[in-house]
Order: structure tokens, then C-alpha cells, then sequence
């Protein structure tokens, strides 16, 4: 298979924080359209799906709920069940064109709004008193309800200000008779995010906090230019602590999911950990981790801190030991677990981190459906997104790129070097407002793949589903479907998903779940046209690069009924809509409901023998370019980085003697040039090479 090498790693970006302030703030109105409450509304999405992304919650439900004579408010929630987690979260938003101060009485109020929420909850008559179709009555009667089982609770501040330095420490207090943890996501923390070039927020761990001189550890690495690893044996109960700490944040790197002990291996380690202890160490196989940077004792024979640990191979391990302790009771004394951590930099995290998880991982094989964003697909996607040119809409002349952000900070890092002039050049050419993400991809295309159920369940939760299904179907065909019709379907699916959003929202009839009435609709539309054995033409969606009337008239009678059924599932469902949403009942439910396709949508759908044609001319065309971009690629990296390579295999031998031939013509470039037969050869030679060893400057 031809791989290109994967694209420099994301740098931090040099931005000061009041441009950035006033990028965010336009890019809000224009995501919001007009009304101050569609802009707090957006504000709060876009902060929720931020945390969301960084693996701080599964998922969110959105309720924008203000009760100001009782200073009640509280505008979004997650719970996760595997740690039996409540976060509320509760915005701050000042429609501002400059960037202002959040002060102390300003975090204390917001905590309070929450707080007095929550309290309300435990007097029976405030759920009563509230709507049942309002989303905040499926939270009020939740927390009534769950209160003696909930293990941790957690309160957000989301401002689009600053955090005043004068607010030193944030409250401590129990909230509703529970134990809370506080925390703000202020402006100054959300520019640090999406500037830094970082997947994730750091996450910086002092084991001194478990073991008072830290975790013993033995160096495994010989030499100054070897790779930093080190072995050790991690106490179970500083694992569970870690994972019940940090979550799946220590996972982002192992995109599948804990199983929850329905395989043979979990249960296997389950009973090891409830019944033989002692023995865990000798059956387990470990874990393999990463982190950027390590602290080490004098003698290295200790291990003091780590920034950004990761868990490569070894996610069921860490997720188990936590159930067990917590939710079977558990002794964890007894349990201990080895590692293998190799300290990787952070600009080649993307490079070695997938090969580590490949390598080691023993008990589950690995396959192309754990996603890294060096994934071929994803850089495929990558491509296509900055060499198509979408067609400028009606009455327009500009042609634009829909933007694939397939690593964080990529968008922002493109315009940090230009100057004011490229850059307005930049946005015109790729408005904001058409860039998207893997999460976002794996949304649209599950949505009109019948699978709402799913995509309800959250952003991170349905890429994972979405990268085991793509990952098999990538394997079987050497990714040859993914071509630049694909990719125009795609944006097609994003422009039906993102304007129905909009229209939504602003209905008449809406009064929450947004994000399930969206997939639901898009998924029910899909459903309607395959029952009549035609297609959706998404490359009319693309050509016009907008939702057309007939369609978005269509869209929004099916997304209303989709509203009625979510609101009025089955009597165990209607106290928590967002829950029964993602189950499959609620799918098939939608599903069977009775609707008709207007006939004036008829000029958006083709049928078999036009998509047959379609599919078959992209095919051809998708082969003519991937010669034509081998070619390209080899002549671009010219003849001194063949040479490079041709050194390297001088002292290690490992490419064939066709293949050598082929690199000697590279060599001579520009007076040879390999054919494009040859340069799929050569590429794949190189890609071999680096698994090897060749790291080239």
C-alpha cells in the first residue's frame, strides 16, 4: 500500500491572545447568526465540545436552563457511568467586542447558580414543576433520582473572559450533600488549547503524590542516542487512582473502548484481581506507555513525574483494575502491574506512538481500525481537503476548501507565519466556518449510515465505532473507495448536517436535544430515499455548496417528527430522552414511522445505474491522480534524500535489488525520473525503511 510520509507535527502557534479573542468572538457570530441567545447557546456547544474532545467528559446534553428569581442556572451536563461522575456546567458569556475580566464574585455566582440547582433537585416539587419536554427536567429528575449513587461530582465555570489573577483558589466545599471538585475553562485556558498544537491538554503527574520517593524503575536504553525507556511495577491502587483522575485522557492514543468485561480477557483479569491478586503480576501482560518528558531520582532508579502519560496497549488492563477495585470492592494491595514506558518528544509522538501500540500489543491485535491522525485515510482526507476546490455558491465567485483539521491547531498554525494580507487571503480561500474534524466526519457519515443511535452516544464514543468500521473496510480494499467523490459525498453529508443544525435551533417548535433531533432526521431522510432504492445526490449538494429550499423544507417536517418521538418514547425513556436516544429501540422506533418524500426532493436523488457510473468514473480517476501525486512526491523530496536513503541501506540491507535500481534513478534526479509504476515502488520501499529505522533530518 503507498503511504506518503506523515505531515510535519503541529507547532504552537504565535497568536497573542486579544487577536485570538476577536477571531473566536466573529467566528461565534457567524457559527450563532443573530439573537444574544443563540450566541451564548453556541458559545456553550462549542466550550462543551472542546472538553468533550480533550476526553475530560464522554459526552454533554445541552439544556441552557436560567432561573433568575431563584439564581438557578446551569446550561450543560455529562455523566459518566463508569465512574459514576456528575459535571454540570454553567457559562459565563459576555457578548463583548473585548476581552473582560472574570473576577472572584464572578466564579462564586456561578458556582452558586449551580449549586442552588442542584439543592432544588433533592425537593420533589421542583422536578414536577417542570416542563417535560424541556431538557432540563430530564436533569432535575436524574440527580432526584441517582443522588445516593453518584461517586463524583464536578462544577464548570465556562466564560469567554479572563480569569482575574487575583482568584487564587476555587471552593472546597460540599454541594447537595455531595463532595465537588470546581473548575473554570476560562478564555486564557481555551486559547492555550487551541493554540498550543497539542491533541490534548497537558497532563502533569507527580508520583511522589502516591509513593513518597516516587515509583522504583530500572533505565532500559543504552546510549545517548537510544531511545529513553524505562521498566516498572505500578501498584493496581495507583493505576485506579490515575485512570478514576484522569479517565480516558490517559487513553487518547487507544482509540477502543474498555469492554466492560463481556470478552474472555476481561473477565480473565477480573477474576484475577478479585480472587488471586497475588498472581496478577504473572498472568497480566503489562502495559506500554509513553510521556513526553520524565523526572528521574539522581540514580535514575526512580520515577518522580511525568508529563502527557499515555497508555498505548493496555487500556482493558487499566480500565479493569479500576472496576474492580470500585465497583466489585476489590483489594488492590495485593495487585501489580509492569511497565514498559518509553519517553517519546513531542513532535514525533505521531510517528513512534502508532508503532509502540502496533508492536506491543499482544492481547488484542491491533488493526488499521485504532486510528491515530497519521492514519493513510486520515491523510487522504487531509489531501483532498487542501487541493479540491469547492464551487463558490450562487452569486458568489470565490472558490473555497473545506479544511480537514486532522490534528488540533493545524487551521490556526496555517495563518501563524502569514502576513495580515495572506491572511485574509487564507480565510477567504478557507472560511472557518468549512473546517471539521475527524469527530465531525465520523458524525456525518454515521448519521446517513442509519446510525443516529450511535452518534448520540458522543463525539469520541462514535469515532471509535466509526474507526473499527472504516479500519476493516480500509484493510479489505487497500483504501481504494476513499477517492474524491467520497470526499465530495462527505461535504455534501456536512453541509445537509451543518445547516440543519442551524435551522433547528431556531424552529419554532424546538426546545432541546439539538444534537439528537439533527442525526436522527438526517438518518430517518437516508432511510426513506434507500427504501425507494435510489441515492442521495450529495455531488448536486456539493456543486451548489448549499442546503437548497425544497431539501431544508423536507428536512426540518422530518426533524419535527423525529422531535415528537424523542419526546414521547416509552414511559421508562421520557425522564431521560438524551439516554433513550441512544439506544437502537429508539433508532427502530424512528425507523418504522410513517413519512413521505415531497416531490419536489426528487431532483436530489439518482438512481442505481447513475451511481454505478459515477462510482466507476472515480475509481479511474482516482488512479490516474495517485500516480500522478507518487511522481510528484519523489520529485519533491529529490535526489539528495534518496541518497539518504541509498546511505542508510549501504549499512542495514533491507530493500531488493528492483527496488535499489529504482532508487539509483532517484539519485540522478532531475536528469532521471522514475515512472509512476516505479515511484509506488520506491515509496513503499521508504515507508518499509522507516519501520527499520530511517529517520531522515
Amino acid at each position: 500500500m503507498c503511504q506518503f510520509p506523515v505531515p510535519a507535527p503541529v507547532v504552537a502557534i504565535n497568536m497573542n491572545i486579544e487577536d485570538y479573542f476577536k477571531e473566536f468572538t466573529q467566528d461565534l457570530h457567524a457559527q450563532a447568526g443573530a439573537g444574544e441567545d443563540f450566541l451564548r447557546s453556541t458559545f456553550v456547544e462549542h466550550m462543551c465540545s472542546l472538553i468533550e474532545d480533550d476526553g475530560f467528559i464522554p459526552s454533554f446534553s445541552q439544556i441552557d436552563y436560567k432561573h433568575t428569581s431563584r439564581g438557578m442556572a446551569v446550561d450543560a451536563w455529562s455523566y459518566d457511568d463508569e465512574f459514576s461522575k456528575l459535571t454540570l456546567f454553567v457559562s459565563d458569556y459576555r457578548d463583548s467586542g473585548t476581552l473582560e475580566t472574570l473576577t472572584q464574585s464572578d466564579v462564586t455566582d456561578g458556582f452558586k447558580r449551580l449549586g442552588r440547582f442542584l439543592e432544588a433537585c433533592l425537593k420533589k416539587d421542583f422536578p414536577k414543576s417542570l416542563d417535560e419536554s424541556m431538557p432540563v427536567t430530564e436533569l432535575a429528575w436524574f440527580f432526584s433520582e441517582s443522588h445516593g449513587t453518584i461517586k463524583q461530582l464536578s462544577l464548570v465555570i465556562l466564560s469567554n473572559a479572563r480569569l482575574s489573577s487575583r482568584v487564587e483558589e476555587l471552593p472546597s466545599k460540599t454541594v447537595a450533600g455531595l463532595a465537588a471538585s470546581y473548575e473554570i475553562w476560562d478564555f486564557e485556558r481555551i486559547y492555550r488549547v487551541e493554540t498550543s498544537g497539542q491533541a490534548r491538554e497537558d497532563i502533569e503527574i507527580d508520583f511522589c503524590d502516591f509513593e513518597k520517593q516516587g515509583i522504583p524503575c530500572l533505565p532500559a536504553y543504552l546510549g545517548k542516542d537510544s531511545m529513553r525507556s524505562y521498566l516498572l511495577v505500578m501498584p493496581g491502587r495507583v493505576i485506579a487512582e490515575l485512570y478514576e483522575k484522569y479517565g480516558e485522557r490517559l487513553l487518547e492514543q487507544n482509540v477502543r473502548t474498555f469492554l466492560q468485561f463481556r470478552g474472555n480477557i476481561n473477565k480473565g483479569m477480573r477474576n484475577t484481581i478479585v480472587n488471586e491478586p497475588h498472581m496478577f503480576f504473572s498472568y497480566n501482560n503489562g502495559l506500554s506507555a509513553t510521556a513526553e518528558e520524565v523526572r528521574t531520582s539522581g540514580n535514575d532508579d526512580r520515577l518522580l513525574s511525568v508529563r502527557n502519560l499515555q497508555i498505548v496497549n493496555g487500556g482493558q488492563t487499566t480500565a479493569s483494575i479500576f472496576t474492580a477495585g470500585r465497583k466489585e470492592g476489590a483489594d488492590l494491595s495485593g495487585v501489580y502491574v509492569q511497565i514498559k514506558l518509553s519517553v517519546v518528544a513531542a513532535e514525533k509522538v505521531e510517528e513512534v506512538v502508532p508503532r509502540i501500540s502496533e508492536y506491543s500489543n499482544t492481547q488484542n491485535k491491533v488493526s488499521a481500525a485504532d486510528f491515530f491522525s497519521n492514519h493513510p485515510f486520515h491523510r487522504k482526507i487531509e489531501e483532498f481537503s487542501r487541493r479540491l476546490w469547492a464551487p463558490s455558491p450562487a452569486g458568489l465567485v470565490q472558490e473555497t476548501h473545506w479544511f480537514y483539521e486532522r490534528a488540533r491547531g493545524q487551521f490556526v498554525n496555517k495563518q501563524a507565519s502569514l502576513s495580515a494580507a495572506d491572511k485574509r487571503k487564507f480565510l477567504i480561500q478557507n472560511p472557518k466556518n468549512q473546517m471539521f474534524t475527524k469527530t465531525d466526519l465520523a458524525k456525518y457519515v454515521r448519521s446517513f449510515e442509519g446510525l443516529p443511535h450511535e452518534v448520540s452516544k458522543g463525539a469520541q464514543k462514535n469515532f471509535s465505532g466509526f474507526a473499527g468500521e472504516l479500519g476493516k473496510r480500509w484493510d479489505e480494499n487497500d483504501g481504494v473507495d476513499f477517492n474524491e467523490l467520497w470526499f465530495k459525498r462527505l461535504i455534501g453529508k456536512a453541509i445537509l448536517f451543518r445547516q440543519l443544525d442551524n435551522l433547528v435551533l431556531r424552529a419554532g417548535w424546538y426546545t432541546g436535544y439539538k444534537a439528537n433531533i439533527v442525526t436522527y432526521a438526517l438518518a430517518k431522510f437516508a432511510h426513506l430515499v434507500n427504501e425507494r432504492d435510489v441515492y442521495i445526490d450529495f455531488l448536486k449538494i456539493w456543486d451548489m455548496q448549499i442546503l437548497p429550499e425544497d431539501l431544508s423544507n423536507q428536512l426540518l417536517i422530518i426533524a419535527e417528527t423525529v422531535n415528537e418521538i424523542l419526546l414521547n418514547g416509552p414511559a421508562s425513556a421520557t425522564s431521560n430522552v438524551s439516554e433513550w436516544a441512544k439506544g437502537e429501540d429508539c433508532w427502530n422506533e424512528v425507523k418504522s414511522a410513517k413519512m413521505q418524500l415531497q416531490a419536489k426532493v426528487e431532483k436530489y436523488l439518482i438512481d442505481i445505474e447513475q451511481n454505478r457510473e459515477l462510482e466507476k468514473n472515480a475509481g479511474r480517476t482516482d488512479l490516474i491522480q495517485k500516480g500522478i501525486q507518487a511522481q510528484a512526491y519523489v520529485v519533491q523530496k529529490g535526489a539528495e534524500h534518496w541518497k539518504l536513503l541509498r546511505d542508510w541501506n549501504g549499512a542495514n540491507r533491507k530493500l531488493t535489488a528492483k527496488e535499489l535500481g529504482i532508487l539509483d534513478a532517484a539519485c540522478a534526479i532531475p536528469r532521471r525520473i522514475p515512472s509512476e509504476k516505479q515511484s509506488h515502488i520506491l515509496i513503499e520501499a521508504e515507508n518499509r525503511a522507516k519501520i527499520e529505522g530511517f529517520f531522515p533530518p
